[in-house]
């Protein structure tokens, strides 16, 4: 019992700090909003309309639904993936070099484990209100058609967690800003184009299917789309969960490692 309670406070006072982290990060966050909503809800919504009410006009239908109610799953994964992206990836270089917040933090009780955890959890929040406007939309507008689709906003956490920490893990590598372009251009951009977002994989030649398999995008804009259009079949969704939430805690682990080698030198 002893060593249960311990292990408890160990895990409780791991996550306030974590919190502490995290709440830091919004406070700052507070004093530029505005533009950061905008750069975060307005560009999927820009995809939306020009993809789904532009393209939509030529193409009827795909499984037997609107283009436009097709695609809206696939850009609220896809938009959740960006936000949480950008925020881990130059903000987190931002606080971890630039300017060297994270250095200062660790002169605290806090330590890396919580400061990998906070970031995580301040790109989760952003991707979950990027992912969760683009929900909102959809709702208002008809193209979430199904019930199950209440239970989107979990997914969309979940791929905030996953992104954010794949992201956290690029930056523990970044020498500069420059390196970024390299990540979202052969990684995020790669992801966005094949991961199903806007036609189905089956259309993609046979090996490349191969290679989209591998793309935690791919199980994400899935799960969505199955919530959001009532087809669901149980092994294939709690087997797409596990993926994401396997790569999350690799991307995790390996974030924590490289960046506490980094800057416990």
């Amino acid at each position: 019992m002893k060593l249960l309670k311990k292990i408890i406070d160990i895990n409780l006072s791991l996550s306030l700090k974590s919190w502490t982290v995290f709440y830091r990060n919004y406070t700052v966050w507070l004093k530029y909003y505005k533009p950061g909503i905008i750069g975060d809800i307005l560009e999927p919504l820009l995809y939306l309309a020009a993809l789904g009410l532009g393209i939509g006009t030529f193409i009827h239908n795909i499984d037997g639904i609107s283009y436009i109610q097709y695609i809206v799953p696939g850009i609220i994964a896809s938009s959740s993936m960006y936000a949480a992206a950008f925020e881990s990836t130059f903000g987190a270089y931002t606080r971890m070099v630039t300017k060297g917040i994270y250095g200062a933090i660790l002169i605290t009780p806090v330590g890396i484990e919580d400061i990998v955890s906070g970031e995580i959890l301040w790109g989760t929040a952003k991707a979950f209100m990027s992912g969760a406007a683009v929900l909102i939309i959809g709702t208002v507008f008809g193209w979430i058609i199904s019930p199950f689709a209440l239970l989107i906003p979990v997914v969309i956490i979940l791929n905030g967690i996953l992104f954010s920490s794949l992201s956290l893990l690029i930056t523990s590598f970044s020498p500069s800003y420059d390196f970024f372009s390299y990540y979202f251009t052969i990684a995020i951009s790669t992801m966005f184009l094949f991961s199903g977002v806007f036609y189905p994989v089956s259309s993609l030649p046979h090996l490349v299917k191969y290679f989209v398999y591998i793309m935690p995008l791919f199980y994400t804009v899935n799960i969505v789309r199955m919530l959001d259009e009532g087809r669901i079949n149980t092994a294939v969704l709690l087997s797409y969960l596990s993926v994401i939430m396997l790569f999350a805690l690799i991307f995790f682990y390996a974030s924590v490692f490289f960046i506490r080698k980094r800057i416990i030198k």
